[in-house]
């Protein structure tokens, strides 16, 4: 299942006022073990709760690779 997926789940959940723990009880019973974790979903709610339901990935500010070539 893509990750994607999930998160579109993780938001219908949240949109019903499923909690979190009960969210990723539900996604793992479907999609097996560690399909995602408490603290995944916690952080996807924190995010709904400010009204952010943007399903992306967020930039984490890592730096671009740099290669010399000589």
């Amino acid at each position: 299942m893509e990750k994607a997926e999930i998160r579109t789940i993780m938001k219908y959940e949240f949109l019903r006022g499923t909690s979190a723990s009960e969210t990723m009880r539900n996604i793992n019973s479907v999609f097996g073990y560690n399909a995602t974790t408490q603290q995944t979903v916690s952080n996807w709610f924190r995010k709904f709760v400010k009204g952010n339901f943007n399903l992306n990935n967020e930039s984490r500010g890592r730096l671009g690779t740099q290669v010399d070539s000589y």
